[in-house]
C-alpha cells in the first residue's frame, strides 16, 4: 500500500505521540509499504524548533525506509490558548496544502490530537479520493477541558460536532483505550472503532536486557533513586511526585528528566524540598532515556487526577527496562497493570500514597525483582511490532472495502 500518515507530532520529537507515530511509520515500511509522513518541524513541547530543522516551509528528510515532510508551524514557547490554537491551525494549513500535492495515496492515517489533524485527513481523502483512518490517542476536546486548556463553552461545543462529524466520516477509527472505544462509538463511531494500544519498542525492551550502567542518572550518594521521564505538562501530575519526594526526605532521590509547560513551576517546587531530594535534568534522545531508565532503582508513571480512561505510552516503556514501576494513575490504567502484577498502583493525587509505595521498594529487594519481572513480562506482551500488525490489517481492509465500493455499477 501506500499509506500517507498525517500527524503533528514525530521524531525526533521526544513524547508519547511521536513514539507512536514514529513505530507505525517505520514498522509499516518495514512490510514492504511506501510510507509518507507529513508532520510539524520538531517543536514540540518546548516550542522551539529543533536545531538543524527550520528556515523553510517543507524539510523533506529520508528516515529508515520511508520519507518525512517538516512542514513550518507557528512554534512558540507560550501556552496560552490562543497560541496553541494558533499552533494547531498553522500546522492543519501546511500539512493540507503539501499533502495535497503529494502523490495519491492508497489511504491516509491522520493521528489525533490535535483534533485539526482528523481535519486534515478527511480534506486531504476528499482531495485523492482515497479513504481515511482516524488514530484517536486522546479523546479532544475532553483532555483539553481536563487539563484546563478550554472551557466548556461556545469552541467546546464546536469542537465536539466536528470530534463526531470526523468519527462518522472515518472509514475506520483505531483508539488506545477500552474507554475511548466506547466513548467514540457513542459519538459517531459505532461499528467502526478498533482497540490499538500504546505498547513499547524494541529500544527499551533491549534496554531491559543490558547490564545496569550506574552512571547513567550520576551518583546518588547512596539515596535510592525513583525515576521519571516524559513530558512535564499539565496532564502528568508531577506535582504530587515532589510533595512524595519531600515527604521521603534526603535518604531518597527523585530525577525528573524531560520538558513541558510546567518545568519551571516543578522547578520552584523542587527548590523548596529537602537538598538533593529532586533533579530536574532536560529531555534526552529514547536511546540514551532508557538507559537512564534502566539505572533507576524505581520509576513512576504518573498522571494527574481526572484521566482515568488513558493509559500512559511510558507505562510500557518502564516495564520494558525491568525496573519495578509506582504507577500513580487511576482507572483503566490500573486495572490492566494491577491485573497482571506489572507495577504497584496508587491513587493518582495521592502524594502520601505514592511516598509509602516508594518506601515500601525501597526496604524489599525481593518485591522490587518481582515486579520488574512481571512488569518486562507485560511489556513484551504489549509491543508496538504487535500493534503495527493490527494497523496494517485495518489499513488493508479499509483499501479492500473502498476499491469494491468503486467498483460497482
Amino acid at each position: 500500500m501506500k499509506v500517507l500518515i498525517v500527524s503533528q507530532y514525530f521524531p525526533p520529537e521526544v513524547h508519547g505521540p511521536s513514539a507512536r507515530l514514529g513505530a507505525f511509520a517505520e514498522g509499516l515500511a518495514s512490510r514492504g509499504h511506501d510510507v509518507q509522513v507529513v508532520c510539524e518541524v520538531p517543536s514540540h513541547p518546548a516550542g522551539v524548533v529543533a536545531p538543524g530543522y527550520g528556515g523553510h516551509f517543507v524539510d523533506r528528510r529520508a528516515m529508515d525506509g520511508f520519507e518525512v515532510e517538516y512542514v513550518w508551524v507557528r512554534a512558540t514557547p507560550s501556552k496560552a490558548a490562543h497560541d496553541r490554537v494558533l499552533n494547531y491551525a498553522s500546522y492543519a494549513t501546511t500539512a493540507t496544502l503539501v499533502g495535497a500535492w503529494r502523490r495519491r495515496p492508497d489511504v491516509i492515517l491522520a493521528s489525533s490530537p490535535p483534533l485539526p489533524v482528523g481535519s486534515v485527513g478527511a480534506m486531504l481523502a476528499v482531495r485523492h479520493r482515497v479513504p481515511w483512518v482516524l488514530d484517536v490517542r486522546d479523546l479532544w476536546p475532553d483532555a483539553a477541558v481536563a487539563v484546563g486548556e478550554m472551557t466548556e463553552g461556545r469552541l467546546y461545543r464546536l469542537a465536539s460536532r466536528l470530534e463526531s462529524r470526523l468519527y462518522r466520516g472515518a472509514a475506520a477509527i483505531t483508539a488506545t483505550t477500552e474507554a475511548f472505544v466506547r466513548a467514540i462509538e457513542r459519538r459517531g463511531g459505532a461499528g467502526k472503532t478498533v482497540l490499538l494500544r500504546n505498547g513499547t519498542t524494541a529500544r527499551y525492551l533491549e534496554a531491559g536486557e543490558q547490564p545496569v550502567d550506574a552512571a547513567a542518572l550520576g551518583d546518588p550518594g547512596g539515596r535510592f533513586t525513583w525515576a521519571y521521564a516524559g513530558n512535564l505538562g499539565l496532564a502528568q501530575g508531577l506535582e504530587t511526585a515532589i510533595e512524595a519526594a519531600s515527604i521521603l526526605g534526603e535518604r531518597f532521590r527523585l530525577v525528573l528528566v524531560g520538558e513541558g509547560p510546567r518545568r519551571e513551576a516543578l522547578r520552584e517546587l523542587a527548590a523548596r524540598v529537602p537538598s538533593g531530594s529532586v533533579e530536574i535534568r532536560d529531555p534526552v534522545p529514547p536511546e540514551e532515556a532508557a538507559r537512564m531508565l534502566r539505572a533507576a532503582d524505581a520509576l513512576l508513571v504518573s498522571l494527574a487526577p481526572g484521566f482515568e480512561g488513558f493509559i500512559p505510552s511510558k507505562l510500557f516503556d518502564c516495564c520494558a527496562v525491568a525496573r519495578p514501576v509506582v504507577l500513580a494513575v487511576g482507572g483503566e490504567a490500573a486495572e490492566l497493570a494491577g491485573a497482571s502484577g506489572a507495577a504497584i498502583c496508587v491513587p493518582p493525587g495521592d502524594p502520601a500514597a505514592l511516598a509509602n509505595a516508594v518506601q515500601e521498594l525501597a526496604g524489599d529487594a525481593s518485591l522490587r525483582e518481582e515486579l520488574a519481572t512481571r512488569g518486562r513480562a507485560f511489556a513484551e506482551g504489549n509491543s508496538r511490532e504487535r500493534g503495527v500488525e493490527t494497523l496494517e490489517s485495518i489499513l488493508e481492509g479499509v483499501v479492500a472495502t473502498w476499491a469494491q465500493q468503486r467498483s460497482r455499477p
